[in-house]
């Protein structure tokens, strides 16, 4: 079809599909398609008109609503004309004071005049409305500006002197950002800074309106080695950021991400009152599947959590005074999302249509970057056309996620450095393009993971490794005072070993590391840096279990350590597991065969209890399984009196 001309309202609450798109009034009857909680696949281009003649809640032409998405395929824009289309967003914690990085879904298509030039117009304040859903789900106005330091949210007023974008790679200095104030001032694909309104603690919910000229087509980004550039999601869709970085050889000068946070409890414009700081995101193995609702484990991504710091012009540097947000769903950016994109070299990044997937956000893998976020998998892929998010009923359960271990070094109980070691088969203990992510920021106190090289070795706090028996894992700190560090397994996923210790080299200690023990780990350290002397470990020579033997010494290592012994008096089971072997579950059978204590999932806790006060008096027989599959068989004598 040449062109499809909507002459009245067309709800839109199935998916479309089209060759082209062109939506106008019909005369004085206003046109437009609303599209809620389902996909608009366009394969070329989109003309739009602006309507004139009817009440202004139905001013754009296309609305998306509730997880409505429009993806547009090619590879180059000839959107066109004066009209708008309308998508929004949402920030539920947001005041004055906070910060949020967006990139903008739409341009502006300049005035009513015709007739307008084809492709991606460039963006500002000028596109962002107010939503006033108390009028209709359509109706909104354009948001008031201010030049003063704060906004307010009724009617929504936004300071414009908070409004900035970082075009070329550099740092988090000042002069590395360019301000937009009021002007149409965002290249399409770039992303920028805007403070939010209110005046509440931590923050309001706030919804934004973009309405504007949809962005389709290749954006080319710039980036360098280390060196940060703000850009983001330029579409009304998600984007997946997976089949963004394995494109090779267009993207192979990207390192990873970052993701602005910050703390939104405090009230303070200021950059040395206000701790934030940025999470870093890599995203796990290339997906090659192309399978729509599925998400090859290893897919999904690995994100450590933004340690808070206080600025200062002397380099960046300050006190950090907690961790960041806990969202961890990063794959899928989603609609009006800013990102950092950080280089692994100096080159472009192209941002692509081919990118873009019908993906519902608050879904696992795809959360705007604020407080919350729930983890329900629904998928769609546009290859090939639009493919339908249907139902998540065949992955709701399923943990996509790699196997990996997530540390928390916190420093004096004040300052918090969040660190994950994520398990790939095809890692190496080298640098690894996509599984390990470079730390956001140079502290003064800090503990990261060291790779590379002797002579060239860089801070990363994820580190993407393979995992064996006798891996040393090496882990350095960083102190400017004399400190005391507690190292806290905080997650566990999937992990592939039994134990994991911290062992001091110097010292030639072995203390374990593991997800039940809240205080964790202590060191205290004189002022210094320790990159050669700690690492992480997954067995003790000092200690049984953890000495490599055959499958009958193993056995017989078990038995010789596990006990079950009858505490009449007390009226229960003990079982004595002073080396920590993993014990996945306990059975407990009379004489008869018949079942009467099961537990199951016990883990490695020294010593475990069973209340016996409600069984008769008599034999029993006790079979433990450890991890291993061993079946270790015990009986008691059961005497209640």
């Amino acid at each position: 079809m040449k062109n499809l001309l909507l002459f009245s309202t067309l709800l839109l609450t199935t998916a479309g599909a089209f060759a082209q798109l062109s939506v106008k009034p019909n005369g004085t009857t206003d046109s437009y398609v609303y599209v809620k909680d389902q996909v608009l696949y366009v394969a070329n281009e989109i003309n739009l008109t602006r309507n004139t003649n009817g009440p202004s809640t139905t001013e754009a032409s296309i609305y998306l609503r509730e997880n409505g998405q429009l993806i547009q395929g090619g590879t180059t824009s000839n959107n066109s004309g004066n009209g708008q289309l309308s998508v929004q967003q949402n920030t539920p914690e947001t005041n004055n004071w906070a910060y949020y990085y967006w990139c903008s879904p739409v341009g502006y298509p300049g005035t009513l005049a015709t007739p307008q030039p084809a492709g991606n117009p460039w963006a500002g304040i000028v596109n962002v409305y107010e939503p006033l859903p108390l009028t209709s789900v359509t109706a909104a106005r354009l948001a008031a500006i201010t030049p003063y330091k704060d906004g307010s949210p009724t009617p929504m007023t936004i300071s414009t002197r908070w409004l900035y974008t970082h075009k070329f790679p550099g740092t988090e200095a000042e002069a590395d950002y360019q301000r937009i104030n009021a002007n149409t001032a965002v290249p399409p694909g770039y992303g920028f800074t805007m403070k939010g309104v209110g005046w509440a603690v931590p923050g309001i919910n706030v919804t934004y309106d973009f309405r504007g000229r949809p962005n389709s087509g290749t954006f080319t980004i710039p980036v360098d080695t280390g060196l940060m550039t703000l850009a983001g999601n330029p579409y009304p869709s998600a984007l997946d950021l997976n089949k963004l970085f394995y494109d090779l050889p267009d993207n192979a000068a990207l390192g990873t991400f970052r993701y602005y946070d910050e703390d939104r409890t405090v009230a303070s414009h200021y950059y040395s009152q206000k701790p934030y700081g940025y999470g870093v995101y890599t995203v796990g193995t290339e997906d090659t599947d192309n399978i729509p609702n599925n998400i090859p484990p290893g897919t999904l991504g690995v994100y450590a959590e933004a340690p808070f710091y206080y600025y200062n012009s002397g380099g960046g540097n300050g006190t950090q005074v907690g961790t960041g947000g806990t969202d961890q769903n990063k794959r899928f950016a989603p609609i009006g999302q800013g990102i950092m994109f950080v280089g692994d070299a100096n080159g472009p990044v192209k941002i692509k249509n081919s990118y873009r997937v019908f993906f519902k956000e608050d879904t696992a893998g795809s959360v705007f970057q604020r407080p919350d976020g729930n983890t329900t998998p629904d998928e769609g892929n546009n290859a090939g056309g639009p493919t339908l998010s249907t139902s998540a009923e065949t992955t709701t359960n399923v943990d996509n996620r790699t196997p990996q271990t997530r540390i928390w070094a916190i420093f004096d109980e004040a300052v918090t450095r969040d660190m994950v070691i994520a398990f790939y088969d095809q890692a190496t203990d080298g640098y690894d393009r996509g599984l390990d992510g470079l730390s956001a920021q140079d502290l003064k106190t800090d503990a990261y993971f060291p790779i590379g090289n002797d002579n060239d070795r860089k801070p990363y706090v994820i580190n993407g490794t393979n995992y064996s028996l006798d891996k040393q894992i090496p882990i350095a700190f960083k102190v400017k005072n004399n400190a005391q560090i507690r190292l806290v397994v905080v997650e566990e996923v999937k992990k592939p070993y039994q134990h994991a210790y911290l062992f001091d080299s110097q010292e030639n200690t072995y203390k374990e590391l593991n997800n039940a023990t809240a205080s964790g780990v202590i060191l205290t350290l004189p002022a210094g840096t320790y990159d050669n002397r700690f690492f992480i470990v997954f067995r003790n020579p000092n200690i049984k279990r953890d000495t490599p033997q055959t499958e009958l010494e193993a056995k017989d290592a078990v038995l010789a350590n596990v006990n079950v012994f009858q505490n009449n008096p007390v009226q229960q089971m003990e079982v004595s597991n002073p080396e920590g072997y993993t014990i996945n579950s306990a059975m407990v059978y009379d004489m008869n065969g018949k079942l009467v204590i099961q537990e199951k999932n016990l883990g490695s806790k020294n010593k475990y209890s069973f209340y016996t006060g409600n069984l008769s008096d008599g034999v029993y027989l006790v079979k433990l399984t450890t991890s291993e599959d061993f079946i270790l068989d015990y009986k008691v004598i059961v005497h209640n009196k």
